[in-house]
């Protein structure tokens, strides 16, 4: 068996060869749980402040008709939270949003450029979906039926009944009736599997009936 002093002079020998690799380890196991501490609050803050930013563009969009400056606070917090806050859902609802006020100000091109950025953030699926619907219906108001149909991709979820009643209105713009009524059938069916109810489907599906 060791003496104490065998082993206090194996304890410094010890010391020397592992004790600052020790000491980095513990500095940077210390300094990742502080970092990641810190990012947590930096996320948590930025989140806030987003959701300050879209209470704000909410406030400046009111219901009904828009004046010039109510469009003019609705665009600036918009480019504020997509610049700021880029990877938030709230940059992504504030673009839905420029993008629906651009359609009513008839300015097309401005309101396809704000739905093709937020299909391109890695965010919300369901926002990102929506807004791809939403630039089919916009790109066949433009009579780019071609590039509207190449974006509704077939999938088993809650859109598909909305993909397809887009995908049957842009077929009958582009005057192919047959496809049209094969888009809105599959679309009734859905939609009664489903239990929803769309009187407005129905209504288009009896008009290439006649």
């Amino acid at each position: 068996m060791k003496t104490e002093e065998e082993q206090v002079e194996a304890l410094k020998r010890w010391w020397q060869e592992n004790g600052k690799s020790l000491i980095l380890t513990i500095a940077v196991s210390v300094g990742g749980v502080l970092s990641w501490n810190a990012y947590q609050d930096h996320q948590t803050n930025e989140s806030e402040l987003a959701s300050v930013y879209f209470q704000q563009l909410m406030t400046s969009a009111p219901a009904g008709q828009l004046g010039e400056t109510e469009i003019a606070e609705i665009r600036y917090n918009s480019d504020l939270l997509k610049k700021e806050f880029s990877a938030s859902t709230y940059a992504q609802f504030a673009a839905l949003m420029i993008a629906r006020v651009e359609v009513q100000e008839g300015n097309l091109a401005a309101a396809t450029t704000e739905l093709e950025w937020v299909i391109a953030q890695q965010g919300d699926v369901e926002v990102r979906t929506l807004a791809t619907l939403r630039l089919a219906k916009l790109l066949g108001a433009q009579n780019q039926y071609d590039e509207a149909l190449a974006l509704l991709v077939d999938a088993d979820d809650a859109w598909q009944l909305g993909r397809l009643e887009t995908r049957g209105d842009l077929l009958v713009a582009q005057g192919d009736l047959d496809a049209a009524r094969a888009a809105y059938t599959e679309a009734s069916l859905l939609a009664v599997t489903s239990g929803t109810n769309n009187p407005l489907l129905g209504l288009k599906l009896d008009n290439l009936a006649q």
